[in-house]
């Protein structure tokens, strides 16, 4: 047991707390962060200051941020970092190019949006929420390609890379629903 205990201990003292690159105040409870796939842009968002936060990794100094109606409840950005979507208490999808903090669209729903994801490519969007839908987007229009009603709020969704499948779970009734992008 002693030999046991000194291993653990020199292990320990081996390891050195680490600093991070950097950090950033947003003001109020960070609900949602994402990091696009080559890690060159982190996307945030916080709860009382209702806002959405794009980062380049070399610097703490936001590339730019907007403020919604209400708090932001998820993010998500593509694989390239050029797309970023974000689900809002405002009851709104939003959809962003990374070179303008003005959304390409919004779309209102009936209720909060709770979970977003988006395509590696950035084509193909999914939300869900307090609306107890799924929806399907494309990035050019803020339409929905379909939505599909579920048995209650809509707590998680996610997209696979290349848009085909969505994934979707409910709070009500415990359902996990799978969906070809062809159809609802």
């Amino acid at each position: 047991l002693a030999v046991l205990l000194l291993a653990v201990l020199a292990l320990a003292g081996g390891a050195e707390a680490q600093d991070p690159e950097w950090s950033y105040d947003t003001g109020s409870n960070v609900l949602s962060v994402a990091v696009s796939a080559d890690g060159e842009y982190i996307v945030a968002s916080n709860y009382e200051g209702k806002k959405i936060f794009l980062f380049d990794k070399d610097s703490s100094t936001p590339l730019w941020s907007y403020t919604t109606g209400s708090d932001v409840n998820s993010v998500a950005i593509s694989a390239d970092g050029e797309y970023i979507v974000a689900g809002s208490q405002d009851n709104k999808v939003y959809l962003f190019d990374k070179d303008s903090s003005t959304p390409l669209w919004s779309y209102s729903s009936g209720g909060s949006m709770i979970s977003v994801d988006i395509s590696a490519d950035g084509e193909y969007i999914a939300a869900g929420g307090y609306d107890d839908k799924v929806y399907l987007f494309n990035r050019d229009n803020s339409t929905p390609l379909w939505s599909y009603s579920a048995p209650g709020d809509v707590q998680s969704v996610a997209i696979s890379a290349d848009g085909e499948y969505i994934a979707a779970g409910t709070g009500y009734q415990y359902r996990l629903f799978l969906f070809a992008k062809d159809s609802s």
